[in-house]
Order: C-alpha cells, then sequence, then structure tokens
C-alpha cells in the first residue's frame, strides 16, 4: 500500500513537472516569436521611413536636373542662336548620359541618373539596405502654365540585408521646376539676346488701361490656351496652341531703345514673333504702337480706337 502510494506521488510530480516544462517551452517559444515579431516591425517601420525620406530626396533630385538642363538648353540658344529640336529627347540625353548633343556637360555632374542611384545607394548601406532602380524612365512635361515637371520611373527594390523583409514596386518620383527662374527662348532668338524677359506671371486679372500699361512695361505672362507652352517656345513652336500656353505683349519701345527694328501688327509675342499677320486694331488709349489682333481684344479687356 505504501509503495502505491510512493508511485502515485512519483507520478503526480513527474507530471507537475512536465507540464511546467511545456509551459516553459511554450512560453519561450511564444516569447521569442513575438521578439521576432518586433524585430521584423521595427525594421519595417525603418524600411517605410527610409522609402519617405528616399522619395523626398528624389524630389529635390529631380528639380536640380531639370533646372540644370533648362539652363543648359538656354545656354546653347544663345550660342547657338537656334532653338533645341526636341526638349524631352534632350533631357533624356542630359540626365542618363551627362551630354547634349554628343558633348559632355559638366554641369550636370552629381544631377544624373547614375548619381541619383548612387546617392540612394550609399543611404541605405549605411542602414543595410541594398537598392536597385531598373528599367528607368524619365521624361519633361508642363503640369500649368507656370512650372515644368520632371518625372522619373522604374522598378524599384528594396531589401533588407539580413533578409527580414523587402518591397519590390513601380517608382513614380516627380520634381517641380517653377518658369519664373527663366528666360523666354522666343525673345533670345528674336532679339538676338537684347531683350530677353524672365517669365513671371501676371499680377493682373483683368485690365484696366493702367494696369495693361504696367503687364507690357513690366513683361508680365498670362496663360493663354492659343498660345505655346514654355516647351513649346524652346522649340520654336510659337504657332502652336497649348493648354499651357502663356503670352506676353511685346513692348515695342523697349525693342526700339535696343536698336531693333520694329513691325506695326499684333504685340501678342507669338504674333508679333511669327510670320502671321491676323487682323489688329490699335487699342483704345495706350500708345500708338500698341496694336492687338481682334481675337484678342477681349482677353485684355480692350477696344480699338
Amino acid at each position: 500500500m505504501e509503495l502505491i502510494t510512493k508511485n502515485k506521488k512519483g507520478i503526480f510530480f513527474i507530471s507537475v513537472a512536465i507540464v511546467i516544462v511545456t509551459l516553459l517551452l511554450t512560453s519561450y517559444t511564444i516569447y521569442t516569436k513575438v521578439q521576432e515579431r518586433k524585430t521584423i516591425q521595427k525594421r519595417i517601420e525603418t524600411m517605410n521611413s527610409f522609402i519617405k525620406s528616399i522619395e523626398q530626396d528624389l524630389e529635390r533630385k529631380l528639380f536640380i536636373a531639370g533646372f540644370r538642363s533648362l539652363f543648359t538648353f538656354e545656354n546653347k540658344i544663345i550660342e547657338t542662336g537656334s532653338y533645341i529640336s526636341n526638349v524631352n529627347s534632350s533631357f533624356q540625353e542630359m540626365f542618363f548620359n551627362e551630354t547634349l548633343n554628343g558633348q559632355s556637360q559638366t554641369i550636370m555632374r552629381g544631377a544624373t541618373f547614375n548619381d541619383v542611384v548612387k546617392d540612394m545607394q550609399s543611404l541605405g548601406n549605411k542602414i543595410s539596405i541594398n537598392i536597385t532602380l531598373t528599367n528607368p524612365k524619365a521624361n519633361i512635361d508642363q503640369i500649368d502654365p507656370w512650372n515644368v515637371r520632371i518625372t522619373l520611373s522604374g522598378n524599384f527594390t528594396v531589401k533588407d540585408n539580413s533578409n527580414l523583409s523587402s518591397w519590390n514596386t513601380m517608382l513614380v518620383a516627380t520634381g517641380t521646376v517653377p518658369l519664373y527662374y527663366f528666360d523666354d527662348p522666343v525673345y533670345i532668338i528674336n532679339t538676338g539676346s537684347l531683350v530677353v524677359p524672365k517669365i513671371n506671371q501676371t499680377i493682373y486679372t483683368s485690365f484696366s488701361t493702367s494696369s495693361l500699361s504696367d503687364h507690357v512695361t513690366k513683361q508680365y505672362y498670362k496663360a493663354s490656351t492659343q498660345a505655346p507652352s514654355f516647351i513649346d517656345r524652346f522649340e520654336g513652336n510659337i504657332s502652336s496652341s497649348s493648354a499651357y500656353g502663356i503670352e506676353s505683349l511685346v513692348d515695342i519701345q523697349n525693342l526700339q531703345s535696343k536698336g531693333l527694328q520694329i513691325q506695326q501688327k499684333s504685340i501678342v509675342d507669338y504674333i508679333y514673333f511669327s510670320s502671321s499677320n491676323p487682323a489688329f486694331c490699335h487699342v483704345s488709349g495706350m500708345p500708338a504702337w500698341f496694336n492687338l489682333n481682334n481675337s484678342n481684344l477681349a482677353a485684355y479687356n480692350a477696344t480699338c480706337g
């Protein structure tokens, strides 16, 4: 009887021990998985934060690439007296090859696609993240009359070196370059760089005699769907109309002061500097040289006089 009791007690203690060991192992397993989950979660958060910072940095880098490219195009127009035949393809050459028409452009150093990728990889290496950007495409266009947009897209892969997490997605990054930094290529070509206004948006939403005079004197621009866009102007497409068109009124007195020959026609710039010569009239209350074509009178709240 005593032996049986001792055996029962032994079995009981063994069972208790097994239960305790099982609980400890289970607890340890759960704890380990929780810790692993926390580690993975923390790494994912780090990568998310890193990707956001990369996106913001790309906006800045694309602005720089766009700005330097447009600046180079302006200088090329001044040097050659010719427009840029295709702004988008020329930008792509500058961005990917650091050349324009096959000639090296040192101004692009630090602002090319290769520089962008190297900078991203360098930042990633600091936190043990590997980055690749393949099948890249770059584009320059306009999002409105007053801004040029630079777009970079490609297959974007971000991988943690410890294989805890990874992303593989399509990257689309954009940078915006305001036009007020730049001169008007149409004036550069047609005045031999003697009269070169910057693309400054007019402060006027409607016009009177005094505001119209100020608009012309300060060489302001206004949006117009009948006019060429800024990129059109770079390419010499001054007769085309665009959803993002802009126009200025040519200050004839300014041309005369520079010794330039003047014409008697509408002073809307894309008309004045073209072979087109639609019917026009002198605008009431303005100087004798202030002529507008009939289809543009209403846009400036003007009447013939």
